[in-house]
């Protein structure tokens, strides 16, 4: 199954798994006819799951000024009422995922709902839980008991510790049985459930970060539209504090700010290699936050909100408001994940433009997200259907939206749904370049630690009462401690 109706090569879209066992499956599913939507047959087991046959895709929702979550019946041709399982439900399956009520979770249900229009006989188990730090504690016990899920939402910050540990199936067979173009998801995406030319996540959406503005502050204060920036070639980390030092006046709770304070190690780490540091080593045993490269990644971070006084202090911070969606920052680096906020608050004219280069590398932070199996999955056929549902055309329209999130597809970015879905402000170049110059987080299994370890850290470099240097010497001496405990 051909997930798009052409295929378009990338560079380096299999990176450091393309000359393995993978690299075959790529020439395998280069001989792949073209269609649109998921095959009722799973290659997982001779028997077709059902006899339903898949739904159609239909037009893209129009783009509208609100972003807000709807119904699965914007996005396909699946009645959003159809969320119940039928009465005589025969076969099942257990989806572990992590959502809030409300609008993040409203995809999953528009998912299942789909699911279960192509598939009446099977009814799906939902196993919630609120963010990724419980799906990995949820996860490891379900492993424990022996009372496994069948298909969980995985992404770049919870995949490792399942990979590492063996209990993901390797989806390479059933992509290539399928004739799935493995060359259509984005390069991190592979890198992150990549190991050894096995694929253990099929990539469902993605998201990189982009810098948003606010035009009508840099209108007031008499600046280029960064777009000019971008194209002229000066687009880097000093153009973007040089602006955000013209951007910032005023004090005190009404201030205006430059540039928003970057505080959690999901973007940090962007800003540590772009200087060409890393957090940690391929084993993610030792932390390196003391090497250079990472103290000085750090420092350009703390001297926005020490030295140069452009970004809010955790002070600033510590109301839960949005600053840029109040109007008090020109500059914020985000995903579409901003937008429903956006929609919600700001009242001012949104810009948007790529992430800039950095003093020795263009890298740019994001996220892949994907359906990973249990190899001791005991509904492995009904949870494949639901994976490649989730990455056809049909699933993808849902993915859009919600307008939380990017498709996990090249060929789709360039589709009239994408394009219609996108907000007359948003660039879908700059969305496409970042997910090329995207680079995979390795995560570590105690990433809970961890997190606390660096957040705890930053915030008292951040307020002044460490110093970059002592800051970070701790953080390595306390996230190696972690690395060494067991999961």
């Amino acid at each position: 199954m051909a997930l798009s109706n052409h295929r378009i090569s990338r560079r380096s879209a299999l990176g450091a798994f393309g000359t393995l066992t993978l690299g075959a499956l790529v020439a395998a599913c280069s001989q792949s006819p073209s269609t649109a939507s998921p095959t009722a047959a799973s290659a997982s087991q001779s028997a077709a799951p059902t006899s339903a046959p898949p739904a159609a895709a239909t037009s893209a929702p129009a783009a509208t000024s609100a972003p807000a979550a709807t119904s699965a019946a914007a996005a396909t041709s699946a009645p959003a009422g159809a969320a119940a399982p039928s009465q005589g439900a025969t076969k099942k399956f257990r989806y572990l995922y992590n959502a809030t009520p409300g609008v993040d979770e409203q995809v999953h249900l528009d998912l299942i709902a789909l699911y279960n229009k192509m598939y009446p006989d099977v009814q799906v188990e939902k196993i919630r839980v609120p963010n990724d730090a419980e799906i990995v504690r949820k996860l490891l016990a379900m492993l424990a008991s022996h009372d496994l899920p069948d298909l969980f939402w995985n992404r770049q910050r919870t995949a490792p510790p399942f990979i590492d540990r063996g209990v993901l199936l390797d989806l390479s067979p059933l992509i290539a049985a399928d004739k799935m173009d493995i060359k259509d998801f984005w390069p991190s995406a592979i890198q992150t459930y990549g190991r050894s030319g096995k694929l253990y996540g099929l990539p469902n959406s993605a998201s990189s970060n982009a810098h948003y503005y606010n035009m009508d502050m840099f209108a007031a204060a008499g600046l280029p539209d960064l777009k000019d920036t971008v194209k002229a070639g000066s687009w880097n980390l000093d153009t973007l504090r040089e602006v955000a030092t013209k951007l910032t006046k005023g004090s005190g709770p009404t201030k205006q700010f430059g540039f928003n304070q970057v505080s959690s190690i999901y973007s940090v780490d962007m800003y540590i290699w772009q200087n060409g540091g890393r957090l940690w080593d391929d084993a993610i045993a030792e932390s390196h936050l003391t090497d250079p490269a990472d103290v000085e990644g750090i420092r350009w971070l703390v001297d926005n909100v020490v030295k140069y006084k452009i970004s809010p202090t955790t002070q600033d911070t510590q109301s839960g408001t949005d600053l840029f969606a109040a109007g008090r920052v020109g500059i914020m680096m985000a995903g579409r994940y901003e937008l429903p906020n956006l929609a919600k608050s700001a009242k001012f004219k949104v810009g948007m433009v790529v992430t800039p280069n950095g003093p020795k590398a263009n890298t740019t932070r994001g996220d892949d997200l994907a359906s990973s199996i249990l190899q001791d999955a005991p509904n492995r056929d009904n949870a494949w259907n639901f994976a490649k549902m989730w990455s056809s055309d049909d699933g993808q329209k849902i993915v859009l939206a919600s307008r939380r999130s990017f498709t996990a597809r090249h060929s789709f970015a360039q589709s009239d749904a994408m394009k219609q879905n996108l907000l007359d402000w948003e660039d879908l170049a700059a969305y496409t370049d970042g997910l090329e110059r995207t680079k995979a987080y390795r995560a570590p299994a105690q990433t809970g630690e961890v997190n606390t370890v660096f957040d705890r850290e930053l915030s008292l470099m951040y307020s002044g009462e460490k110093t970059v240097e002592a800051g970070t010497a701790t953080m390595k001496q306390d996230i190696d401690t972690a690395l060494k405990k067991p999961l």
